[in-house]
């Protein structure tokens, strides 16, 4: 059963990052960005702000309630209790967002990824783990915000090959 949960977690993960990529390049996803950065800017080139709201509003809730089912077919149980959900749960979610980069999907993914596993890989370490997990936040935040890490960062993934943006030759 863990190796199926494993399977169906990666699987609608897969879906969802699809899903996302593909409304954010689509014309109803640049008219919702549009609508973040500017509303008055963007009803004024005749964008329809009502319904892409609640286009937005829809689909983040669709895609939540697929995380729910799937979190409570891990739980075993439709209770959504202090125990199963409580305020440490919540905070942690948040700053998987605010690490990662509001905004961004990659750095909240990345975020996501090494806060989850870190108190895994550090269980052994018991009296220091919890020391060890909070200077990694840190580090973390340091290394997301800081200006000279952030222009540090974007050289290292301007190496990476999968990164790379297409040049405007290459397009045509």
């Amino acid at each position: 059963p863990k190796d199926s949960n494993f399977t169906a977690g990666f699987i609608l993960i897969m879906i969802t990052l699809i899903i996302i990529l593909n409304f954010i390049k689509s014309r109803e996803g640049r008219a919702v960005m549009a609508i973040r950065d500017n509303v008055i800017a963007a009803e004024s080139v005749g964008i329809n702000v009502t319904r892409y709201k609640l286009l937005a509003f829809s689909l983040s809730a669709a895609l939540a309630g697929v995380a729910g089912v799937l979190y409570s077919h891990i739980l075993f149980s439709l209770m959504a209790t202090t125990k199963n959900f409580g305020y440490n749960m919540s905070i942690m979610i948040l700053v998987f967002v605010v690490l990662g980069g509001i905004g961004s999907i990659r750095g909240s993914v990345i975020s996501a990824i090494i806060l989850t596993l870190l108190p895994e890989l550090l269980r052994g370490l018991s009296n220091y783990r919890m020391l060890i997990y909070a200077i990694v936040l840190i580090a973390m935040m340091l290394f997301n915000w800081a200006p000279s890490a952030r222009a540090f960062r974007e050289r290292m993934v301007a190496r990476l090959p999968f990164f790379k943006k297409k040049s405007a030759e290459k397009e045509v």
